[in-house]
């Protein structure tokens, strides 16, 4: 009880606090100044490990909610198509899986088109959640979506409906790594490394949206490497979603157009995903995105040129100027001095202004001229 009144005392008088701060008698009492003190009045320095977790802590949460939220979404996904998807036959239920060969594939593209006439918004339900789950996980399978989406609705309809799924599954892509991807920030490697692209994506923040698009086209980095980066170097959703859906766009149209003609094919080398035809048409989109990069790059060197050379004319101009003691560019007042008063009353005391007078010569009485004595003179 003394040393708790005691310390109540010091709270309360700043005096008593100073003084223990420098002397303290009580050897019960702690010294408020430590040598870990980073200054005076300033709160002592606690251990890391109890005011901040460690990286592997931290980084251990993080996985922890990642897979809490990976198995939720698969039972909404579950629950989707259990409740979406049309009454099977018992002959058409093992054909009901995400392909992985050529034979799969058609059988899916089968099932698919024989229930589409019966329930077209089932079949479109269950198509948008399982592409939007694959590509919120950055799982394979994606292409043979949208290969799918070709060979039952079509290039015209599945073109557009492929590219808002994959832009759509990859900002949830997106929004998990901004809600969980701070926790690689703890570690100073991966977080000078990604302050170092943030600071490179700011400078060149006008094309930014054509630099994004190039990346979807681009068959390196991998897709998920660019969902899982880009919320943490400063590009906003918007522009995300944006240059997803149109740097998806070429690819989207191959693996549609390989879709609509799936019926003829007899295996996968009909495919032709690699082929001089692809590869032209993906780098025709890819000069044509680059095209304001480049006139925006040589209109503003141009603007450089001009500007550099008007001011070399101008500081040409000034010298010039100056060597020929040439001044008649502005009249320049040195210094103003009072107005003279013209005396227009009666009285010798009082004084009127006029602006008339203002222009007028003012001549002061002359005197007799001055003559230097010759040298010998006396």
């Amino acid at each position: 009880m003394p040393s708790l009144s005691l310390n109540l005392n010091r709270a309360n008088n700043p005096s008593l606090y100073t003084l223990a701060t420098v002397n303290d008698d009580d050897d019960d009492a702690r010294p408020l100044l430590t040598p870990t003190t980073p200054s005076y009045g300033a709160t002592p320095v606690t251990p890391r490990s109890s005011s901040h977790p460690s990286s592997r802590k931290v980084i251990f949460n993080a996985a922890l909610k990642m897979a809490c939220i990976f198995v939720l979404s698969t039972l909404l996904l579950g629950g989707t198509l259990w409740l979406a998807l049309p009454t099977l036959e018992e002959q058409d239920r093992p054909l009901l899986r995400l392909p992985k060969s050529f034979q799969q594939l058609q059988e899916l593209n089968g099932l698919l088109k024989k229930y589409r006439d019966i329930y077209p918004y089932r079949i479109v339900v269950c198509y948008i959640i399982t592409y939007l789950f694959l590509q919120a996980f950055s799982l394979p399978g994606s292409m043979y979506l949208s290969i799918l989406g070709g060979a039952v609705w079509g290039v015209a309809r599945a073109l557009p409906l492929a590219c808002c799924c994959v832009a759509t599954g990859a900002t949830l892509c997106y929004l998990i790594s901004a809600a969980l991807g701070p926790a690689l920030l703890t570690l100073p490697k991966w977080k000078a490394r990604l302050d170092k692209w943030s600071q490179t994506i700011q400078q060149n923040k006008e094309n930014m949206l054509s630099f994004l698009i190039v990346l979807r086209i681009a068959p390196l980095p991998p897709h998920w490497v660019v969902n899982v980066i880009c919320p943490h170097v400063g590009i906003g959703i918007l522009p995300f979603w944006t240059s997803t859906a149109l740097g998806i766009f070429g690819v989207t149209v191959i693996h549609t157009t390989i879709g609509s003609g799936l019926d003829d094919m007899t295996s996968a080398d009909d495919f032709h995903l690699i082929s001089w035809r692809n590869f032209l048409g993906l780098s025709a989109i890819v000069v044509g995105v680059l095209i304001p990069v480049g006139l925006r790059y040589w209109f503003r060197r141009e603007v450089a040129d001009v500007g550099a050379v008007e001011a070399d004319i101008e500081e040409e101009q000034t010298m010039n100027s100056l060597e020929e003691g040439d001044y008649s560019g502005e009249d320049r007042i040195l210094a103003a001095g009072s107005r003279v008063a013209n005396k227009s009353t009666t009285t010798d005391d009082e004084y009127e202004y006029s602006d008339e007078d203002d222009d007028e010569d003012i001549i002061l009485e002359a005197g007799p001229a001055l003559t230097s004595p010759k040298p010998g003179s006396p």
